[in-house]
């Protein structure tokens, strides 16, 4: 029995990794530092495409009670701690889902936040974020900056010894 559930815990965190990245949290000194730059009106949607334990997602629905925030993961047991976090101390505001995020449409939301690799940002992410968000809408990338071709419509933060936040700007 428990050989099964480990087998079953070990696949699926094995092609969440696979489909984006393993999961790695944001470090909590860049938390601040994402809510700072993420800038939402009243009524805009948030998703955080493989939100782990959900952190990023929490802090800005904590930011921004009066927006519907979304953080999608797809391996059951980091959605599993998620969940917990959202029990114990996640504002109302802020929807879990355990699904594939690229499955979801990214036209329902203002700003997306990823921290994945730049292979799947290149060929999954981005062209997803540009074929399918409105105008205006921001893809926000945690560490790894948006591929080469997209950057005349990309900021980066951060300085020297921190981690980057790059912002793509859909025209």
């Amino acid at each position: 029995m428990y050989g099964i559930i480990f087998f079953v815990i070990i696949v699926s965190l094995a092609i969440s990794g696979y489909s984006m990245a393993p999961w790695v949290p944001t470090r909590k000194k860049d938390i601040k530092r994402v809510t700072d730059i993420v800038i939402l009106q009243d009524g805009e949607k948030f998703l955080e495409v493989g939100a782990g334990d959900a952190r990023i997602s929490a802090a800005i629905a904590r930011k921004y009670p009066n927006n519907s925030i979304v953080g999608i993961e797809m391996a059951f047991p980091i959605y599993f701690m998620a969940l917990i976090r959202k029990y114990i101390s996640g504002p109302k505001n802020m929807k879990l889902k355990l699904a594939n995020a690229f499955k979801e449409d990214f036209g329902n939301y203002h700003a997306i936040y990823v921290f994945g690799m730049p292979d799947k940002m290149q060929k999954k992410i981005v062209p997803k974020f540009l074929k399918e968000a409105k105008s205006g809408a921001k893809l926000y990338s945690y560490v790894f900056s948006i591929p080469e071709e997209w950057r005349e419509n990309t900021m980066s933060y951060g300085e020297e010894n921190e981690a980057k936040i790059h912002v793509l700007e859909k025209i």
